[in-house]
């Protein structure tokens, strides 16, 4: 209900500025009409409807995070439970997180210029960094919060240091993960598309943007892509979040 509403009131305020030319920007109406179009009959520039584009974007975001997620979870389990490791490791991770994912961008194009497939591998490199850090982070926080008791009980039991990690450890920082994975796959959506302004493929929500702007400044066209982005990025976290539900009723 709350959500509705705030969208009305969204575009309202949307038309009022078109209207009353506050802003060099289309209405609602023709905005949406565009929209439409590019997803039912595309455009002349690109050849290629709007979710082809959304389609590309994704899938090199959904690769990119499969990757970090496979690195992320044991690396993070390690950090957490490990105190030498967490030494070693947790200097490179504050040294390296703060350095935005936008900003590897041209060192990544130069780094991966020498295969074939520059442009995919360097987005892939850069989507994959910014998934990484918040899930590791994440995970590492929850293994530090594991409560101590359950160790101990476990350890009371017979249980092995492989075992209290994958029954008391792992299961009780599947809340922790499934966060860490929802940030990071929100800035890995917001990766791609900068990295996709920067460096274009040919297909992707970023490069659409960008050569609708190369164009002649269509603002329809770079409207509805942006809202695109954001309809992707909304389904992207409800969907986690609607996992994290089905998966862990208790909280």
């Amino acid at each position: 209900m709350y959500g509705t509403a705030a969208i009305i009131c969204f575009l309202i305020l949307w038309q009022v500025v078109a209207i009353f030319k506050l802003l060099s920007i289309p209405t609602p109406v023709e905005t949406f009409q565009t929209f439409l179009r590019l997803i039912f009959e595309g455009e002349p520039v690109l050849g290629k409807t709007l979710q082809e584009h959304a389609l590309a974007s994704l899938t090199r975001v959904l690769e990119s995070a499969l990757i970090a997620f496979v690195i992320a979870v044991p690396m993070g389990i390690a950090i957490g439970w490990y105190r030498r490791f967490d030494y070693f490791a947790s200097t490179l991770i504050e040294v390296f997180r703060p350095i935005p994912p936008l900003a590897w961008i041209p060192l990544t194009y130069v780094l991966f210029s020498a295969y074939g497939n520059t442009v995919l591998l360097a987005q892939i490199f850069i989507v994959a960094l910014g998934v990484f850090f918040p899930t590791v982070l994440n995970i590492v926080t929850g293994v530090k919060s594991v409560d101590p008791i359950l160790i101990d009980v476990a350890k009371v039991l017979g249980a092995n240091e492989r075992q209290i990690l994958t029954k008391v450890v792992f299961p009780a920082i599947v809340p922790s993960m499934i966060t860490g994975m929802r940030v990071g796959l929100g800035v890995g959506w917001a990766s791609i598309v900068a990295a996709e302004l920067v460096g274009g493929s040919g297909t992707g929500l970023g490069y659409f943007i960008m050569a609708m702007y190369e164009v002649g400044g269509r603002l329809p066209e770079i409207i509805s892509g942006i809202i695109m982005i954001g309809i992707i990025g909304f389904i992207m976290s409800e969907g986690i979040l609607y996992l994290q539900r089905r998966l862990l009723r208790w909280t």
